[in-house]
């Protein structure tokens, strides 16, 4: 029912005209991790039709976690939790989502293999904090999206994963009341940030969302 909200105030109107405001939302970026090394050796239709089976399978369960997508690149996605609808629980979906995408990926490299295509490994950062979201281009081309050192934060966290795990903010961590499996933790001194950071591997998610992957 949300997913259906989001997509009536992203395609109306009226959503043209909601502006910028700052607001506190879970970001989820999402990657193939060594996915361009592995491409230089394969035919664009083989890249194209890996990229699409991948994005397939990550968008259904977005959409199932009511998770506003706001931009692929390449094989990349942007993900928001909090806008344009905004909910209490937002950080625990995103997290949550996380797990089912990484689950998902034993499907998504079982229709790789039974189409002769090499497996590829997914790699997630989320991270919680305050942004701007609202309509972002210029008079030819306007989209909802949103900016913010917090977004940049997200692509830092998410680039120190090399396949299969999930790294988390601390703001995330705190935001989802214990109910996280912790796998690992480590500091990080992320570009664009002032002092070191501790971003933490999650391995599930308890409480009504009951998502965990296999223990390590």
């Amino acid at each position: 029912m949300m997913g259906r909200v989001v997509e009536n105030i992203l395609e109306s109107s009226d959503g043209l005209d909601i502006g910028g405001e700052e607001r506190i939302v879970s970001i989820m970026m999402c990657d193939l991790r060594g996915f361009a090394s592995i491409s230089e050796q394969l035919p664009a239709n083989t890249i194209v039709s890996i990229i699409n089976i991948y994005l397939e399978t990550m968008t259904d369960i977005i959409i199932k976690y009511n998770g506003t997508i706001d931009e692929f690149i390449g094989d990349s996605i942007l993900v928001i939790f909090g806008a344009p609808i905004k909910s209490d629980d937002d950080p625990k979906r995103a997290v949550a989502c996380a797990l089912e995408m990484q689950i998902a990926m034993e499907e998504v490299n079982k229709r790789c293999r039974e189409s002769g295509f090499p497996e590829v490994k997914l790699g997630v950062g989320i991270n919680t904090g305050k942004v701007v979201v609202g309509n972002i281009g210029s008079s030819n081309r306007i989209k909802y999206g949103v900016v913010g050192r917090n977004v940049n934060l997200t692509a830092r966290i998410e680039s120190y994963t090399v396949g299969r795990q999930i790294y988390i903010s601390e703001e995330t961590l705190n935001a989802c009341d214990s109910l996280l499996r912790i796998d690992g933790q480590m500091e990080v001194m992320p570009k664009g940030v002032q002092k070191p950071i501790t971003i933490y591997d999650i391995g599930g998610i308890g409480g009504d969302y009951d998502v965990y992957l296999p223990e390590k």
